[in-house]
């Protein structure tokens, strides 16, 4: 677990616009608690919950909820010194607080929702959207536009299922309120809130997901799967961790295939478990995801909509975060990372379209409505819908065969040029995962692409044969440490691994001195600048090159940011850098990672890649090293 930081923001993992909705009748708060009432998770083993039940009634508290499948209780109490006594109880594990305010809500304000970027549009007439036809699920519609007996839970505002393109997928006997952490089936108690933030964010979820094929307005990627709406977000905005519990558990035990989750547990947007009430809170998420998946049920989530790397935030983001979700980024029009999108190779597995300012996704809206949409709110809906034709298509597998198949489908998805962000490899990166989720693939029983191209190896070197050329310009101004293919050997300097002494592949790298020396310095790069570079290599014309390669820098506070590693590319018409990695003022330990780069305008050209490293700072403590050198080719370019 890597994260532990109590920040709050707008938790609706979309942009949206929503204007004032008329839906109807909205019905009364359900089990509304009296002022200073607070709401806590009480965890036990599972099936014991009704001793720690009767502790929660001696204890001053009362019982909301209780899931003894998963060993959580929901309770409210108005005790301040209530989770402490709880500790103290036998058989209790962990208690949690799961808001900053009281249950009611009456003493915060409503929460902020990001910029309301889209708009209202008119009813489409079923149109191939850039985003049906980027995972190819305008071709699966032929194929299998998806089973009636799969349902898709859509965990989040509400869905208004009597929109003219849900209705006929809608299942009302199967869709709940869980606001306040308990069931209600009341009728219209899973409907839209009128007066709550982003009220039509679950009605546009729904129709991303599964939107009908009846000849007006948009197709959802399973457009003849059923939808159930699960409304967790409460009229305040926020979806706390019991009402996502809830939704969790109706959805497993209701045999859902799958849920879609487009939001991050409240009130914390990371949740760390040195905190006693994160603690808690991961913990009741985690149990509810695991028996979903036990009971047969994919959980989706979007990635978040902040443009950070979730592999170094500290805390978990929920429910992406967890072993048993799926975490989903946002791919814009032009297959890139949305700008706003959240990333991680060690978090996220997989993309979808998302849209940015270039192109949104069109989708249903309140009150028999069409909206623009865009977000990882978004695309998590359109992987969803992969999943539901994957579970079609496929109806006894499991969720963890239905994952397999998911994230083995999916459409490679390379790192774009001079995003140094981005680090992987065209088959599983830090920005897409496992690629674009491929709606055709899906329902095809093979893994075509949509818009197939063969992907070709023009050159490859492991440095375990052939031949670079040091010093190639014959220009080299280092005076130690110069690059040379070998075997390198570890060094380190105050815990920190200058020289990995492994390589990602083999046993020979190209590096800055391969040798350990007697002390962490002795062969370190020195002195100036030292290079290495490829053979010629010929990339045919037309389509897609792609240059990726593994790569390593570790350097001391003394390289003061004027130290680097930079890669090339020459050919007749000059020189130009694709990539470079400079040096910070801080000791940084030398990592084997990856990065690619596109050389698409050097195509029908022979061409040298160019490997550089740079002591310029003086007398600074600096290693290099770069391995598994390879150009492909993409014959039509994407």
């Amino acid at each position: 677990m890597r994260r532990n930081q109590n920040r709050r923001r707008s938790r609706v993992l979309c942009v949206l616009a929503l204007g004032a909705a008329a839906l109807g009748a909205t019905p009364a708060v359900a089990d509304a608690a009296p002022l200073g009432t607070r709401a806590y998770l009480v965890i036990t083993a599972p099936g014991s919950t009704g001793a720690v039940a009767q502790a929660v009634t001696a204890n001053g508290g009362a019982v909301q909820n209780a899931h003894a499948p998963i060993g959580v209780v929901v309770a409210h109490s108005a005790a301040t010194d209530f989770a402490t006594r709880m500790r103290a109880v036998a058989g209790v594990q962990k208690v949690g607080q799961t808001r900053e305010t009281d249950v009611s809500g009456a003493t915060t304000a409503q929460r902020y929702l990001e910029p309301q970027m889209g708009a209202s549009i008119s009813a489409p007439a079923e149109p191939v959207e850039w985003n049906m036809a980027m995972m190819g699920a305008d071709k699966a519609w032929a194929v299998n536009p998806g089973s009636r007996s799969v349902t898709v839970g859509v965990l989040d505002t509400g869905v208004q299922g009597t929109h003219e393109d849900l209705r006929d997928n809608f299942d009302a006997a199967n869709s709940v309120s869980c606001l306040y952490g308990k069931a209600n089936t009341a009728p219209g108690a899973w409907e839209p809130d009128s007066y709550a933030p982003a009220a039509g964010h679950g009605t546009s979820v729904a129709g991303i997901i599964a939107a009908a094929r009846n000849g007006r307005g948009v197709v959802g990627v399973a457009p003849n799967v059923k939808i159930a709406s699960v409304k967790v977000m409460e009229p305040t905005g926020y979806m706390y961790a019991e009402n996502v519990v809830c939704g969790l558990m109706w959805s497993a035990e209701r045999g859902f295939a799958v849920t879609n989750n487009s939001y991050y547990v409240d009130p914390w947007m990371y949740n760390s478990p040195g905190n006693p009430d994160q603690d808690a809170v991961i913990e009741a998420v985690r149990r509810a995801v695991d028996y979903a998946h036990s009971r047969g049920t994919v959980t989706v989530a979007a990635a978040g909509n902040y443009a950070v790397n979730l592999d170094t935030e500290p805390g978990l983001f929920l429910p992406g975060d967890l072993p048993n979700a799926i975490s989903v980024t946002a791919a814009n029009t032009r297959r890139e990372l949305a700008y706003y999108s959240n990333y991680g190779i060690q978090t996220v597995e997989l993309t979808a379209p998302g849209g940015d300012g270039y192109a949104m996704v069109n989708t249903t809206g309140l009150n028999n409505g069409y909206t623009t949409f865009h977000g990882t709110s978004a695309s998590s809906p359109h992987a969803a819908g992969v999943v539901a034709l994957l579970a079609s298509a496929h109806p006894t597998a499991t969720p963890d065969q239905l994952r397999s198949m998911l994230l083995a489908q999916a459409i490679d998805t390379p790192c774009p040029a001079g995003d140094t962000r981005c680090t992987g490899t065209p088959a599983r990166n830090s920005h897409f995962g496992e690629g674009i989720a491929n709606a055709l693939a899906a329902v095809s029983g093979g893994n075509p692409d949509p818009d197939p191209s063969p992907v070709t190896t023009v050159y490859a070197t492991d440095f375990e044969s052939g031949t670079w050329t040091v010093n190639p310009a014959g220009a080299d101004t280092a005076t130690g440490g110069r690059f040379e293919v070998g075997d390198p050997g570890a060094t380190t300097w105050s815990g920190h691994t200058m020289q990995p002494g492994t390589t990602p592949s083999g046993v020979r790298a190209l590096v800055t001195g391969a040798a350990p020396g007697a002390a962490v310095g002795d062969n370190d790069l020195d002195g100036g600048v030292t290079s290495a570079g490829s053979p010629p290599v010929a990339i045919p014309a037309g389509g897609k090159a792609t240059l990726s390669f593994s790569w390593f820098v570790g350097h001391l506070a003394n390289s003061a940011g004027a130290d680097f590693l930079r890669v090339r590319v020459v050919s007749a018409s000059g020189s130009t850098t694709v990539f470079e990695k400079k040096t910070g003022s801080a000791d940084t330990a030398a990592a084997w990672a990856t990065a690619t780069a596109d050389l698409s305008a050097w195509t029908g050209a022979m061409v040298r890649v160019v490997v550089e490293a740079g002591d310029v700072s003086g007398g600074s403590l600096v290693e290099a090293g770069v391995d598994d050198v390879r150009i492909t080719h993409q014959a039509v370019s994407r």
